[in-house]
């Protein structure tokens, strides 16, 4: 006897349409966090505390606050980025923070790969688009490195 294999393949297909569905539509309570001070040598965070990061993450967009107790040396500043610690290492500029503050919304196809927020100190005309090392961060809570 032939048996078919519809039924197996529209379950199937009908499971992978929502799960996709239901992967874009994640969305997360806002989070507030500290942001510490490197360790010298790294890798990692301190308790020394020298800011704040905000982050709210609804479907595809983040919407991104940082406020800094510190302020860079002479002819620096410093520079947020979101990394895939957990993967790639990958580094993603959210830009420069000037006077203490940055607010940005980022729209992305995956956000949730990102595992850390870290701050490097930048020279002030600085050209390379790597990051230097890192001045601070804090490791991104769930659902970030996903």
């Amino acid at each position: 006897m032939k048996r078919s294999k519809t039924p197996i393949v529209l379950i199937t297909f009908a499971a992978i349409l929502s799960l996709t569905l239901h992967l874009e539509q994640v969305s997360a309570e806002p989070i507030t966090m500290d942001i510490n001070k490197a360790l010298d040598p790294g890798p990692g965070f301190g308790t020394e505390k020298i800011g704040t990061l905000s982050i709210d993450s609804q479907n595809k967009t983040l919407d991104i606050s940082v406020n800094l107790t510190v302020t860079p040396k002479e002819d620096k500043v410093f520079e947020a980025w979101l990394v895939d610690a957990d993967g790639s290492n990958y580094k993603l500029s959210l830009g420069a923070i000037e006077a203490g503050s940055l607010k940005t919304s980022e729209h992305m196809v995956n956000p949730y790969t990102y595992t850390q927020f870290i701050i490097t100190e930048e020279p002030l005309d600085d050209v390379d688009p790597n990051a230097a090392g890192t001045f601070g961060g804090a490791e991104l809570q769930s659902p970030f490195g996903q």
